[in-house]
């Protein structure tokens, strides 16, 4: 939800691409390296491929000029669904979902969103990859200042990716994660604009919870996954506040952190039961993870730098320097 969130305080309705001498211009000109490569990540300078020691190898695919990918997943045909944030002829700006294939080709559009300031997000599957949750934000701008935003109506659909069918499951909710029954999501619960911790619900709508059952609450929280396994849940959290005395956090050696205000950013890992809860490291920043397929280490970026680190013990697996983009979001391609 970060994304979301970045778009719309800045207003980027005149999106364009990195400036030559930044990001774009330090990544490898080779496209469609995907098959070759370990981790793929969306960032503001596209959507890239690295190998399995964290170097950036290319592109995976081209996209159109000034898009900025976001919230890849993988999807069990093999093709990766991202959100596209773009401006569109007769749209204006906001964002849509798309998906390619590994290879780079048949680059497509999956969602396309139905006026200005839509920001479809965050595409999550079920097992069978029939069928999509997505997150969607329709925003409000002042009429006489543009880039100023009154308010945000939130929501999550599904798509039968079958038939095309799409039907709203609940309203105040983003970024949902399909549990591994293909019948509960978890999700951030958005009370009156603003996050209101991370919540369950049936695929149905039916039966909202919380999820933690700790007492803790936090400032910021964002991009619940799922682990492969169906153990456990990872989430970004800053403001941590909690029923019972917190310890500290276990250090990944990654410096400092700058989130919110200086208010300390950290990755947390919880039993899909919501019973307990860990931070396994602290992070520069708000950070997006991604599980690797065994459920043993989490990748994200953070202020440059790209982790791998380990769920057991946050040791650091893979450190290396992005190509001078800050943030991005990654998954683990094999």
């Amino acid at each position: 939800m970060r994304a979301l969130a970045v778009l719309l305080a800045l207003g980027l309705a005149g999106c364009q691409s990195a400036p030559q001498n930044g990001p774009q211009s330090a990544i490898p000109n080779e496209v469609g390296i995907g098959t070759r490569s370990t981790f793929a990540i969306a960032t503001p300078a596209g959507l890239v491929g690295l190998d399995a020691a964290g170097k950036i190898i290319g592109r995976i695919a081209t996209l159109p000029k000034g898009a900025v990918p976001s919230a890849p997943v993988l999807h069990p045909s093999g093709r990766i669904f991202f959100a596209l944030s773009q401006t569109l002829e007769g749209l204006g700006f906001g964002s849509d979902i798309y998906s390619v294939n590994v290879d780079g080709t048949d680059l497509r559009a999956v969602i396309t969103r139905e006026g200005p300031d839509v920001f479809y997000a965050s595409p999550s599957f079920e097992a069978s990859g029939n069928v999509m949750y997505v997150h969607r934000r329709a925003a409000k701008q002042e009429a006489n200042n543009p880039g100023v935003y009154l308010e945000t109506e939130d929501r999550i659909e599904r798509l039968d990716l079958r038939t095309g069918e799409r039907q709203k499951v609940l309203s105040d909710g983003a970024e949902p994660a399909v549990l591994p029954d293909g019948k509960t999501l978890v999700y951030v619960r958005i009370d009156r604009g603003q996050q209101a911790g991370l919540y369950t619900i049936g695929t149905d709508g039916s039966k909202p919870q919380p999820l933690l059952k700790t007492g803790d609450r936090f400032w910021w929280l964002q991009a619940p996954r799922v682990s492969p396994d169906g153990r456990e849940l990872t989430w970004s959290s800053a403001g941590r506040t909690s029923a019972v005395p917190v310890g500290p956090p276990v250090a990944s050696g990654n410096g400092g952190r700058l989130a919110h205000l200086d208010i300390p950013s950290e990755l947390y890992v919880a039993p899909l039961d919501g019973t307990s809860l860990r931070s396994i490291t602290t992070t520069m920043d708000d950070v997006t993870p991604a599980w690797s397929p065994d459920s043993t280490r989490i990748a994200f970026i953070a202020m440059g730098t790209f982790f791998v680190v380990s769920v057991q013990d946050a040791a650091v697996v893979v450190k290396a320097q992005t190509a001078g983009f800050n943030y991005g979001d990654p998954i683990f391609l094999h």
